[in-house]
């Protein structure tokens, strides 16, 4: 059973997160999510899949370095990703993670539901 779980040598381990790692995670997320501005780079990146910061920018008439601080936060609780496409970076939905949070988000309210 053990050479089952091993690949490549290396042991494959269900991840544990703790309450507090689950908490702290969403909080994050949540914190990067509260910002109006930053939601509206979330609808607009859902709309048009991949935009850099000047398009961003020019959609919500604020200077380059406003979005790259929004884009930076959203970034940081990887709600969005980068890719560089010749001079200029490109912003896009982290789909997999969003829905991720999404679901432990709903699996701590349905413990809290459980739980009264």
């Amino acid at each position: 059973m053990q050479n089952e779980k091993a690949l490549n040598g290396f042991v494959r381990r269900r991840k544990t997160v703790s309450a507090e790692n689950i908490y702290l995670f969403k909080t994050e997320v949540l914190r990067a999510l509260s910002d109006e501005t930053r939601q509206g780079i979330i609808v607009l990146l859902g709309k048009h899949g991949s935009l850099c910061v000047s398009d961003l920018a020019a959609y919500f008439n604020v200077g380059r370095p406003t979005v790259s601080h929004h884009l930076h936060v959203l970034k940081g609780a990887k709600v969005v990703r980068s890719e560089k496409l010749g001079k200029e970076m490109h912003y896009s939905l982290n789909l997999r993670n969003i829905r991720r949070s999404i679901k432990s988000l709903d699996r701590v309210l349905d413990s809290i539901e459980t739980s009264q």
